[in-house]
């Protein structure tokens, strides 16, 4: 009997105004460990399979977890990232690899959010980003071959020719994994600033060593921050998947500004729930750019009424800001599955 290998994809032009610059396929390494496949071989079969650009996302569902921008814990993750053009990936630049971390409490010291993940996922490894010494790029975690670029460790996808783009949070890339709905529509500035108020992390997703305190952005762009990302389709989860996982987060213990980043979705959905912001932790630099999308940060811990948990999940929708032209859909909708015989 045949071998196969099962490739979720998002066709090139499938999507929000341009759509996908490129197809996106997604696997799950399982398919390749199946298959008795190393996962480089299992890459350039995808890329020999589709004979077009194509970004390759490789995840491990099961044994795996990772981080958001913001310090959030989550199950699953990409172990491996690549590019390819006319089946092909560049040798030196198409392929990285995710680097396996084992959790230790002496990490936590730098490193506060990866206590949740030690302590609600002991039995699964930890992936975010490459190891610095395996790439030749010297900053971002991209991946290059012909004219596709696959860029900050899986989520964030280009087409070097057209410089077409398309953000692709890990949540949202979860929800495809698990067959569940998306949210896509056009980014915004609320995530185009969000995505900036970033975490201290070692191998994060979008370069080696993130240096970026919590309460602190990433982009140091003032009022422009907003419109960094704000014109580019995007898929994300629907905002009541992420108000959960925030949720769960805030009752860790963990605190937007202290563990957790400072972005607007954190920020809202804390303020909500009626616990500490951390108001004075937040730097000129981020007040500057939440400011400028007209978040009043001085009044926001006085935001009633206060909400339960349950309350917050059904009105997420109201609460979380962020993607303009928002449609929820299933993601079997617009993803399409192909079995590669090998």
């Amino acid at each position: 009997m045949s071998k196969k290998i099962k490739v979720r994809f998002l066709p090139k032009g499938r999507g929000p105004k341009h759509g996908a610059p490129v197809t996106i396929a997604y696997v799950d390494v399982k398919e390749f460990q199946e298959a008795n496949l190393e996962i480089d071989e299992g890459l350039k079969i995808i890329a020999k399979y589709f004979n077009s650009p194509v970004a390759i996302n490789v995840f491990d569902m099961e044994n795996a977890f990772t981080t958001t921008s913001d310090g959030l814990c989550v199950e699953g993750a990409i172990i491996a990232f690549a590019a390819a053009d006319r089946g092909k990936i560049h040798p030196e630049f198409g392929r990285l690899f995710c680097k396996e971390r084992e959790l230790k409490p002496e990490m936590f010291e730098r490193e506060p959010h990866l206590r949740m993940g030690y302590e609600n996922f002991p039995t699964k490894k930890l992936y975010i980003g490459p190891d610095p010494a395996q790439k030749l790029v010297p900053l971002h975690n991209v991946v290059i071959s012909g004219r596709t670029v696959n860029n900050n460790s899986g989520t964030e996808v280009m087409d070097c020719v057209t410089m077409e783009e398309m953000l692709l949070p890990i949540l949202g890339q979860l929800q495809i994994m698990r067959d569940e709905d998306i949210l896509w529509g056009i980014t915004g500035g609320h995530i185009s600033v969000g995505i900036g108020c970033t975490i201290v992390e070692d191998y994060s997703r979008s370069q080696p060593f993130m240096k970026c305190k919590p309460g602190n952005t990433a982009h140091n762009s003032g009022p422009y921050a907003q419109t960094l990302k704000a014109k580019l389709p995007c898929i994300v989860a629907p905002k009541d998947v992420l108000a959960k996982h925030i949720l769960d987060a805030l009752d860790f213990g963990l605190r937007p500004a202290k563990e957790l980043g400072c972005s607007p979705a954190v920020l809202y959905v804390a303020a909500y729930y009626g616990v500490d912001l951390n108001i004075e932790n937040i730097t000129p630099a981020a007040r500057l750019e939440l400011e400028a999308l007209g978040i009043d940060l001085d009044k926001l811990p006085e935001i009633t009424p206060k909400l339960s948990r349950e309350e917050i999940i059904a009105r997420a929708d109201e609460i979380i800001p962020g993607v303009e032209n928002a449609e929820l859909i299933p993601s079997t909708a617009i993803i399409e599955k192909v079995e590669i015989v090998l």
